[in-house]
């Protein structure tokens, strides 16, 4: 059976976690293909709220097994410690994480680097999440990275780990505290590197037995269509590629093994850190939004902007994905709203209509052209039938599914695993 593709359609946050652990439920494998230590994954299980950053969701499905793709960046130290709390909250991870041996580390000193890169950029950072991220992928195209095969030499390993720590303390002029800082972090970051070596694989090979035995696989996206560097929000975007093709390289996969690409996205819009937003609420309303949504990050804390749901930005990440269909999340948060605001078009100056759609510099001057649609007071937290919903959470949905040009198969109506509504 071929594989299906989960990926976000706006800047992330969009719900990935709660829609791959409903697709592993009868999944052999769940593969991470994209992110690090930066992704947030939430999902609610028996009351408990698990937050993933590196681990593929699949994990909180038993016997299904996790994969990390070779287009990932990998912190040991981190992913060590994600294990452990899983296995703290009754999840058994045992021998059935597969690691590429092709994904490259995190070094800690990367973290060092990035911190003194947003601060020499000041009030253009880009407002990363600080793990470390952007670094590690610069070593990986300067062809000087670490790979997790690498620790397979471990002397060698060694050397080069140290290497990279001496660099950065000489390079970033760092005082005496950092310097023991990372030397202490940088023994640690030796240590989990070795203990997760000897679930380094040859992920192609598993995923292709998997999918050749006749196996289900659900590739699992990280961040958003709208952050990747190629298509998204340029340079406002996160350095691992987001977008559905991804998933092919990471993996090791042709793209004939592909069944299905499905899209997630909120009933509105938020984003972390800098860059354009045309829809962006600085407003009650934004605020609203937040704490309705509790639209803080999952791995930073960091309050989310908010805004109306963009059609112009859902329509091209669909498209770019080429998506199957798509699933709607947090509609409940818009419950109680009089009335709703979806953008259907932009313009660049007042009556010129924009035919070329941009995500560069640009973006941040385009002004969006608002539909507005009537909102509902019923409280729909936890609904399960599209029946029973009010007829403008209806007209809402089907409002965006012809914005987007592709089926809204699914909503999500609150955080737990059961609120959730199936359409036929």
């Amino acid at each position: 059976m071929p594989a299906t593709i989960v990926t976000g359609l706006q800047w992330g946050d969009e719900g990935k976690g709660k829609v791959v652990d409903h697709l592993s439920e009868d999944a052999v494998a769940v593969a991470r293909f994209s992110g690090g230590a930066n992704a947030g994954h939430t999902v609610i299980s028996a009351g408990r709220r698990i937050a993933l950053h590196q681990l593929p969701s699949g994990l909180l499905r038993p016997g299904v097994l996790g994969i990390i793709g070779a287009a990932c960046v990998l912190d040991p130290v981190s992913l060590v410690r994600e294990m452990g709390s899983l296995e703290d909250e009754g999840f058994n991870v045992g021998d059935r994480l597969t690691i590429s041996g092709k994904v490259h580390l995190v070094h800690p000193a990367a973290r060092y680097m990035e911190r003194e890169q947003e601060r020499q950029l000041g009030e253009a950072s880009v407002g990363t999440t600080g793990r470390g991220i952007g670094p590690t992928y610069v070593r990986k195209y300067e062809r000087r990275g670490l790979r997790l095969e690498d620790a397979a030499v471990p002397e060698a390993f060694r050397d080069r780990s140290l290497g990279v720590m001496e660099e950065s303390i000489s390079g970033l002029g760092l005082g005496e505290e950092d310097r023991e800082a990372l030397e202490r972090e940088t023994e640690e970051f030796m240590k989990c590197t070795l203990d997760l070596v000897n679930r380094a694989s040859d992920v192609s090979m598993v995923i292709s037995r998997i999918l050749r035995s006749g196996g289900t696989v659900i590739a699992e996206g990280a961040q958003g269509t709208l952050l990747d560097p190629d298509h998204g929000t340029y340079p406002f975007v996160t350095c691992g590629s987001c977008v559905s093709g991804a998933a092919c390289v990471s993996l090791g996969l042709g793209p004939v093994m592909i069944d299905e690409v499905v899209g997630v996205m909120k009933a509105y819009n938020t984003r972390v850190g800098n860059g354009p937003f045309p829809t962006e609420l600085n407003d009650e309303t934004g605020e609203r939004i937040r704490e309705k949504g509790n639209e803080y990050g999952a791995t930073t804390g960091r309050p989310r902007r908010c805004g109306w749901f963009d059609g112009v930005l859902a329509s091209y990440s669909a498209r770019l994905n080429g998506c199957s269909w798509t699933v709607l999340t947090l509609l409940d948060v818009l419950s109680g709203f009089p009335e709703l605001m979806v953008c259907k078009k932009y313009e660049l100056d007042p009556g010129i209509d924009l035919t070329l759609f941009e995500t560069g510099a640009r973006l941040e001057y385009h002004v969006p052209v608002f539909e507005t649609l009537p909102g509902w007071e019923e409280d729909i937290t936890g609904e399960t039938s599209w029946d029973v919903l009010p007829e403008n959470a209806r007209n809402y949905v089907m409002f965006l599914e012809k914005l987007t040009g592709v089926s809204v198969r699914a909503i999500s109506t609150g955080p737990a695993r059961e609120d959730l509504i199936w359409r036929t």
